[in-house]
């Protein structure tokens, strides 16, 4: 290399020190002094961090519109562990929590208690039979290890808990209610991302006695929460149904759930990243029955994102880096007035037709859209305040007469008359009667070696008069010549023996048959044929297949997929989210002249003055067609006596010559069907009497109060 070349090198390399010293003093200028005030405010800032904020869970209103349940404000009472006596001071943990349930106690305020084993109304210590896998948790090796394991007793884990938290300086009584909040905040995971839950709802006065002595309750705080509110805490209840705390079942479902959403290999980031903010925690709310558990993933929401950022002046901002968005609005198929008139309606008839005194009054109603399978109502007597299933629950779930069973849904019953036009159906298809033939009735029927009995000695009958009278003997003999497999096809076409589909939990009942008989390692016989004929033998039908039997044979043949759920709407009610369309399940096979014949029948027991549902028909204001049915069966009362008991069964449509809904009603314990028959009076009159106020309203453009 030449002198020349090395010199030229030189100045290069100057140039090129020159010219970084040169950029670096240019980026100095602008960071201090053009931008100086920007980068002065963002290093004062000592600390951001992040919370999850959850959504408020969605509303649900009925098909006009109308509120059942909305949200209201609350405050909760939590433990933040920054602040909370920590674990390493038990003892001050323990003087804490024991003011603070000493203070709920005094003001008649309800705490969180969560321990799985509890006193008894007798006062001994017992498993929570409701708590079962907190109790596993408890006694395993994740927490006292105790050598029995889920053999252990009460007693041995309650000394276990008292040894652990220290609190053998208290009452059993009030060391089993600390340890209940200590356990509470062991198996909830109680850290600085998880706060502890300790009452929910609570009075507002008892909030500021708690913040107004933070030196005494350390760590305790208030946060905002949303709560129910029902426009009516009885007539919806077993619609709607209750939210409550997460169980650990409920828990591990939803996270595994969410596990499969994320190992799929086809949603974005964002997307799992969503999925991940909306993940579940042990202390969220869950949806536990009705529309409030199948319509969970709805309702819920979706959790927001709140940043807080502490200066070093000690000022603090906060700001929602997502904000929540609050669950979708339900929209049902129940008409709220209709509801509550047959609720009401329910309960009369079942207190004027009572039978033996020995059992409350008891029984279901439905009311369904013909034309598409909407349910417009759906009640089951007796019920209960929502508000109170929680605190209430013990008395409740003991109830003889069962408040908090669906019966409407979950009840399944022998449905005695009322499967009379099943069976003519399928006497008429099968080409077995038409309105010619007729069968005598001599009051007795024999068949093989059981003899059977009619209400009455009714002579010859065809079709009609024999469901205008409800005639035993016509069906035993419709029956014995169709029997009954032909029988079960068409009682399985027009929905009966099986879950209709609707959106809540539901049975499917029973349909008589020889398989099932001797799945019950019963024998079948010519009697049992003829029996099912009249819905007696095995049959078993719920409130809501009636209803929807009744609804097939009222729209011409047509039984369509019964339905709770009318639409789903955004928040803001700008979006369809997801909506119901009327789902056909099948047709029957039959002509329109031949369903018309059973139509009459069912039409001439409400125009037949021999019949009790005559009369109570007088009053309605539409044309309507029904059958009456009355089952027997035998109950057994608190001395073990065993009686027999009437079950009573009503379904009707109207208008008869153009229908649109349908009804069924059930009472259990009742004198005859014929009395439930008021039930459907009440429905149509408020149904179609709101219907001619609505349009006269249109057709005057007046508004009518």
């Amino acid at each position: 290399m030449t002198r020349e070349q090395r010199k030229r090198r030189t100045q290069i390399g100057i140039g090129i020190i020159v010219a970084v010293f040169v950029c670096l003093v240019l980026y100095l200028v602008k960071v201090q002094i053009i931008d100086g005030d920007e980068y002065k405010a963002a290093s004062a800032s000592l600390a951001v961090s992040k919370t999850t904020v959850k959504a408020s869970r969605g509303e649900v209103y009925d098909t006009s519109g109308n509120p059942l349940v909305t949200n209201r404000q609350g405050y909760d009472l939590v433990f933040k562990y920054a602040d909370f006596p920590s674990y390493k001071d038990q003892s001050k943990r323990n003087v804490l929590i024991a003011k603070l349930i000493q203070l709920f106690e005094e003001n008649d305020a309800v705490w969180l208690d969560r321990l799985p084993v509890v006193y008894n109304e007798k006062g001994k210590l017992i498993v929570d039979k409701e708590k079962q896998t907190e109790f596993e948790y408890m006694v395993s090796e994740n927490m006292l290890e105790l050598p029995k394991g889920v053999n252990s007793t009460p007693d041995e884990c309650l000394d276990a808990l008292i040894e652990r938290y220290g609190l053998e300086g208290y009452s059993r009584q009030e060391a089993r209610k600390i340890a209940s909040v200590c356990f509470g905040m062991k198996y909830n995971g109680f850290s600085v991302p998880v706060p502890y839950t300790f009452a929910e709802d609570v009075p507002a006065s008892l909030v500021a006695v708690v913040l107004e002595n933070s030196n005494v309750f350390m760590g305790v705080e208030e946060e905002s929460s949303t709560y129910r509110e029902y426009s009516n805490t009885t007539a919806f209840s077993h619609i709607l149904g209750v939210v409550g705390s997460i169980s650990a079942e409920e828990y591990e479902y939803e996270k595994l759930k969410l596990q499969q959403a994320l190992n799929n290999d086809e949603i974005t980031k964002e997307e799992k990243s969503s999925l991940q903010n909306n993940a579940y925690t042990i202390n969220d709310k869950y949806g536990k029955s009705g529309i409030e558990s199948v319509m969970e993933e709805y309702l819920r929401g979706k959790n927001g994102i709140k940043t807080t950022t502490e200066a070093s002046d000690g000022s603090v901002t906060e700001g929602y880096l997502i904000e929540p968005e609050q669950g979708a609005t339900v929209i049902t198929t129940i008409d709220a007035g209709l509801q509550e008139v047959t609720l009401e309606a329910l309960g009369d008839a079942l207190k004027e037709n009572k039978n033996l005194p020995y059992f409350g009054e008891a029984g279901a109603a439905v009311v369904q859209n013909v034309r598409t399978g909407e349910i417009l109502a759906c009640v089951t007597y007796p019920t209960y305040d929502i508000t109170k299933y929680f605190s209430d629950y013990g008395k409740l779930s003991t109830d003889a007469d069962s408040p908090l069973w669906n019966r409407a849904l979950l009840s399944a019953y022998a449905p005695g008359s009322t499967m009379k036009p099943a069976i003519a159906i399928a006497g008429l298809v099968e080409n077995k009667i038409d309105m010619k033939k007729t069968y005598e009735c001599t009051n007795y029927y024999t068949c093989e070696d059981q003899t059977f009995q009619c209400l009455s000695r009714h002579g010859y009958l065809n079709v009609t008069s024999a469901l205008e009278k409800s005639c035993n003997i016509y069906f035993f003999e419709l029956g014995r010549e169709l029997g009954i497999d032909k029988m079960n096809k068409y009682a399985a076409l027009l929905g009966l023996g099986q879950k209709t589909g609707i959106e809540l939990p539901e049975v499917s009942g029973v349909l008589a048959s020889v398989a099932n008989k001797e799945a019950n390692g019963e024998t079948w016989n010519a009697g049992d044929t003829v029996q099912a004929a009249i819905g007696q033998s095995d049959n078993l039908f719920t409130p809501i297949q009636l209803v929807n039997y009744c609804s097939t044979i009222a729209n011409g043949g047509t039984r369509y997929k019964p339905y709770m759920i009318k639409s789903v709407l955004s928040a803001d009610l700008t979006e369809v989210v997801y909506e119901t369309t009327p789902e056909v399940l099948n047709t029957l096979p039959i002509s329109k002249s031949e369903l018309n014949i059973v139509k009459q029948g069912m039409r001439q027991v409400l125009t037949s003055e021999e019949n009790s549902a005559y009369y109570n028909f007088q009053d309605c204001i539409v044309e309507a067609a029904g059958k009456t049915g009355t089952s027997q069966l035998k109950r057994t009362i608190d001395d073990g006596t065993v009686v027999d008991c009437n079950n009573g069964f009503f379904i009707s449509y109207a208008p008869y010559d153009d229908p649109e809904i349908a009804v069924a009603v059930v009472g259990e314990n009742v004198k005859t069907g014929g009395g439930m028959s008021t039930v459907a009076v009440e429905v149509y009159n408020y149904y179609f009497g709101q219907k001619s106020k609505y349009e006269a309203m249109n057709k005057n453009n007046v508004l009518i109060p």
